[in-house]
């Protein structure tokens, strides 16, 4: 779409816009559970299923959710986001009540028809302004996990594990924020271990401080996972950004955790740039990430490799995605060499044509990955190198709103499988069972590999009590594996209960149970989770 024509568009949507008079409806977040999001209205006329729900940030509408179900004045809402969502949080709907012109809001159209770097071409080296209001959310959990059997001592445990995450965004108005996020687990009766050694149990994911120069220019200092890169995995040190009018260009030096307790280890240095391109094509967007990477130990080449990442939707109703990763040094013997190699394929396609139906298709090729520093042991004697390689297809059909219907089918294998890995099942679900008003639903899966023939059976009760803002399943499984080693045939009938509730805002609680039952052994586990966010 050229720049004039853009414009016309613009301009002719801001004229319906306002003879169509839009009004919006105004809803409260209530409860929310594993799988929906509850929101009241005083009066749910003008709305119907599969409407979008939007949130407002920086004066702009953003779309949040999406209305499965609906009653006289609330609506059940999937997720079309990834934010956390909280209680008492504010959205609107486009009511119809009035009109019958439904248009898209003007900010919603400037964000899918203009690329990024193009929208801030004008202000490209001006820096934001200081009125920029600061933000903090957090996230604290802690979960308890028990493990008993009737069979030995060995096997009775109990397992803690605490998780953190915090932002600050715009620190007291400012252009710096922090965010952080590390999980801390442990046993009961290995804390004398633990306390000797805390990087065994602690785990820091994310601990960096970002700063924006101006609206294309920024800079991460500490531990990031940088979406762009996601292969690269976390990097402690420093990522430069730069957006350009064209393109977003990023350079990346520091180095790996190491990889016994996930630790700094500076020894593991590494280093790389990347290329991002962000475009939009008719009523879909295209991008592209191509990234270059060195990787040491102790200064010398443990790893080099290209990374191209693509990701479009351009086709209608259709989400494409591929990765290809090259390996362009190998070391045979003692031998350094520049090398290029294919180690990893992945593709994907989804497309969903109507709401009532969906297809899934995936492929999957990778070769093992080696560090010719880091495990010479191993990756020196390595003359060749197989590839496993996988397929899945998943299809999900609705033949009305309350019933889906899954199927999927997956096969695997590498030359040095006796045979290849299959697995394939199905599951139904219906979500409106009458007097119960809850959601049941079946679940099989056959798996066929070179050292294992089974089955696995489930069947789920599900039941949200939007009162109490809780959620109550109760589940049967059934599994009968044979081995082809020869050793007794797996059977195992399991009940699993679990009860969630977020009544006691700003906490969650949540506690599971599984009791598994075997013909000479009888073993559970209890899991309790405690959760707020601020």
């Amino acid at each position: 779409m050229n720049r004039t024509m853009y414009y016309i568009n613009v301009l002719i949507l801001f004229s319906v816009s306002m003879y169509a008079q839009t009004s919006w409806k105004e809803g409260k977040v209530g409860y929310i559970s594993s799988q929906l999001v509850y929101v009241s209205f005083n009066s749910t006329t003008g709305l119907s299923e599969s409407d979008t729900l939007f949130i407002k940030s920086k004066n702009k509408n953003i779309p949040a959710l999406r209305i499965k179900y609906l009653s006289s004045s609330s609506a059940a809402c999937e997720r079309i986001i990834n934010d956390e969502f909280k209680s008492d949080m504010i959205v609107y709907a486009l009511d119809k009540t009035e009109n019958q012109v439904v248009t898209t809001p003007i900010d919603i159209l400037v964000e899918q028809n203009e690329i990024k770097p193009v929208e801030k071409k004008e202000e490209i080296n001006t820096k934001s302004e200081n009125n920029v209001e600061s933000k903090v959310s957090g996230r604290y959990s802690i979960q308890s996990y028990s493990n008993f059997n009737n069979i030995y001592d060995r096997g009775d445990y109990q397992r803690w594990r605490h998780s953190f995450r915090f932002g600050a965004q715009n620190i007291v108005g400012s252009d710096l924020s922090f965010s952080t996020y590390a999980i801390f687990a442990y046993k009961a009766d290995d804390w004398k271990t633990v306390s000797s050694n805390l990087g065994r149990a602690l785990k820091v994911y994310d601990f960096n401080l970002n700063y924006r120069f101006n609206e294309s220019t920024q800079l991460w200092f500490g531990r990031y996972l940088n979406r762009k890169i996601s292969n690269i995995s976390i990097v402690d040190g420093l990522q430069f950004e730069k957006a350009f009018s064209f393109l977003t260009a990023g350079v990346v030096l520091g180095s790996r955790p190491n990889y016994t307790d996930f630790g700094l280890n500076s020894k593991l240095f590494e280093y790389g740039i990347y290329l991002n391109r962000l475009d939009t094509i008719g009523k879909g967007m295209m991008e592209n990430t191509f990234s270059l990477f060195q990787q040491t130990n102790n200064f010398i080449t443990d790893r080099r490799f290209a990374y191209l990442q693509h990701n479009n939707n351009i086709i209608t109703n259709t989400n494409l995605f591929a990765s290809v990763e090259v390996d362009l040094y190998k070391k045979e013997l003692g031998v350094a060499k520049n090398d290029f190699s294919l180690t990893s394929l992945y593709l994907s396609a989804r497309y969903a044509p109507v709401k009532e139906f969906s297809l899934n298709l995936s492929y999957d090729a990778r070769k093992n990955v080696y560090y010719y520093e880091t495990f010479k042991s191993l990756s020196d004697s390595v003359l060749e190198n197989e590839t496993r390689q996988g397929f899945r297809v998943r299809s999900v059909i609705r033949p009305f709103s309350s019933l889906s219907i899954g199927l999927q089918y997956g096969y695997r294998h590498s030359k040095s499988d006796i045979k290849p890995s299959e697995n394939y099942g199905g599951n139904i679900s219906y979500s409106m069972i009458p007097i119960i008003q809850s959601s049941f639903g079946v679940n099989f899966n056959r798996l066929l590999s070179n050292y294992v023939d089974g089955y696995v059976y489930s069947v789920t009760l599900n039941k949200s009590l939007s009162e109490i803002r809780s959620d109550i399943s109760v589940s049967f499984r059934k599994t009968d594996y044979t081995f082809s080693s020869g050793t007794s045939k797996f059977d195992e009938k399991a009940l699993i209960l679990d009860f969630s509730t977020s009544a006691f805002n700003p906490f969650s609680f949540s506690i599971s149970y599984e009791g598994a039952f075997e013909s000479t052994r009888t073993y559970g586990r209890i899991l309790f989770d405690i959760t707020t966010r601020f």
